[in-house]
């Protein structure tokens, strides 16, 4: 037994949200909405601190590991994707920055006509609602965006030792110029996480034309005589198909969009023939060209708790920020991971920033565990005052895969990062952790940071440092590019985001990036699914 609709869409996250949202808006096209995980009802997905309590939630996420790696000193990551209404954008931590128009201007020279800067520049004011206002900005969209509500004592020095390194202070992060320190903004309205679910998919939920059909895995594409003409789902134990008259729309993600793609039997022909999946189209691309940032987080300890956030999460405080939370909208529940952040360019002849910087005054005690250098307890602040830098390379060259470990679509696929894989990923990553600790040592910041404790100062050389990055580091949750847009023939989508070979199916979300941005990528995802849902709509 199946229903149709004109649209398909598969995946609740940011994406899948707003295409939800734009292709039903007149009220004409029936639109299904699949995601596998359940309603955003869980409360600290709305207090925007709680995502240190839920990336690695049972229900609210995935579950995903990477492959052990090299890069990574043969650990294997978590890595955690967003498995409930908003996908990701429900347990992320709200940073709203834009990539560097260089980015999307390399894109189009890539053959994706139309995803130039000038181009996607509309895409990112229609979707925002900045509280701040400014040259480019925008501010009626669907998505609020606030400055912080909670600005730590310790944010003026920071600024002022940014100065004190060569780096200009910018008071909008998101301004004609990104390159220096600036404060984060955060997807945000008062106290509460703004999610693209409750920014796109809640407001249109009485829409008699859109169907949410949550709770529900999705097993394959159907694919009829070179065309999709629905999606197999799995709900409540029983298997149906959902049609779909137009079009199919992946939106599943840069792990969950390749991974369906595969099951349908699209993608590397011989790997799908070794797990007994009949093979429609071989395309080697779906998969491939894996990338994400790799973050290293440095620990600085803090002359006093003034400056750092770690006393008022401990013990019997941590009630009293509750209350401050609920009642005015303010004090440490509204932080995210980062609070300040610095774009630098740390090599001659750059045209945008290779290292990007992010922190906030609070530090995690180190988890148990053995190897010269110990893990973090996220979530769990060290009684002593302190502050977390994380350090990581913009537009990494090192490439992964995402490739299936099993036909049954319940299992997990293999993710291999490749963290670290070239000497020049590897040498810019110690530049930017080198930088850091230049910032942090200048005299706006004498008698404030008393010293580096993660790793510390018996590690200075480049090998000490690298190992400690490859000991210690992690995903920066920015996976992209699994099924890349591009004008050559081995990318899987075209510029209007048509998967090659079959009709009536495309992907719109962070797998067709052709490279990664520089930036947090949850602003860039809105603005391809807004640029998406017109392309779809036959609208540009």
């Amino acid at each position: 037994m199946s229903e149709e609709f004109d649209y398909v869409v598969v995946g609740g996250g940011s994406a899948g949200c707003v295409l939800a949202a734009r292709l039903s808006e007149d009220g004409q096209a029936r639109v299904a909405l699949i995601e596998a995980g359940g309603r955003d009802r869980h409360p600290y997905i709305h207090i925007p601190a709680g995502y240190a309590r839920i990336l690695g939630h049972k229900r609210l996420t995935w579950g995903y590991r990477t492959e052990p790696d090299p890069g990574t000193a043969d650990r294997a990551l978590d890595y955690p994707r967003g498995r409930v209404w908003g996908g990701s954008s429900s347990i992320n931590g709200l940073g709203h920055v834009r990539g560097h128009p260089s980015d999307y201007d390399l894109w189009a020279q890539k053959g994706c006509t139309g995803w130039d800067w000038d181009s996607l520049l509309p895409y990112f004011q229609r979707h925002e609602a900045y509280a701040g206002g400014g040259e480019g900005r925008g501010m009626a969209g669907p998505q609020p965006v606030e400055p912080l509500a909670d600005r730590p004592p310790l944010m003026d020095h920071l600024a002022e030792a940014a100065r004190a390194v060569g780096l200009p202070v910018q008071r909008d992060m998101n301004g004609p110029v990104r390159e220096g320190f600036s404060e984060f903004q955060q997807t945000r309205r008062g106290r509460r996480r703004i999610s693209a679910a409750r920014a796109y998919l809640h407001p249109a939920l009485g829409r008699p034309n859109l169907a949410v059909i949550d709770q529900a895995l999705a097993l394959r594409v159907v694919i009829e005589e070179g065309r999709a003409t629905g999606i197999a789902i799995r709900r409540g134990g029983v298997e149906s198909v959902v049609r779909a008259r137009r079009e199919v729309i992946l939106a599943a993600g840069a792990i969950g969009s390749p991974q369906l793609l595969m099951l349908s039997g699209l993608g590397p022909g011989e790997a799908l023939q070794g797990l007994g999946i009949p093979v429609l189209r071989d395309m080697p691309g779906i998969g491939a060209n894996l990338q994400d940032h790799y973050i290293v987080r440095l620990g600085y300890r803090l002359a006093a708790h003034r400056w750092s956030a770690n006393r008022r999460i401990a013990g019997w405080r941590l009630p009293l920020e509750a209350i401050r939370w609920a009642v005015a909208g303010t004090g440490v529940l509204t932080w995210s991971p980062g609070m300040f952040s610095i774009f630098a360019r740390t090599a001659p002849g750059l045209e945008a920033p290779d290292v990007q910087i992010n922190g906030g005054p609070v530090s995690w005690a180190e988890a148990p565990g053995e190897g010269r250098w110990p893990g973090l307890a996220i979530g769990v602040p060290e009684a002593e005052p302190g502050m977390t830098i994380g350090v990581w390379q913009c537009r990494p060259e090192s490439r992964g895969t995402v490739t299936l470990a099993s036909p049954d679509p319940a299992v997990a696929p293999r993710i291999a990062p490749r963290y670290l894989a070239t000497e020049g990923d590897r040498a810019c990553v110690l530049r930017g952790m080198r930088l850091a600790r230049r910032w942090l040592a200048t005299p706006p910041l004498a008698g404030i940071v008393l010293g580096e404790s993660r790793p510390g100062p018996a590690a200075e050389s480049d090998a000490d440092l690298l190992d400690f990055a490859r000991a210690t580091g992690g995903t920066v949750y920015h996976p992209c590019g699994t099924v890349r847009m591009g004008g050559d023939p081995t990318a899987p989508l075209d510029a209007a985001l048509r998967l090659r070979g079959v009709a009536g199916l495309r992907v719109v979300d962070a797998s067709v990036f052709p490279d990664i941005p520089v930036c947090n990528i949850n602003a860039t995802v809105l603005s391809v699914a807004e640029r998406g849902a017109e392309l779809i709509r036959g609208e540009t």
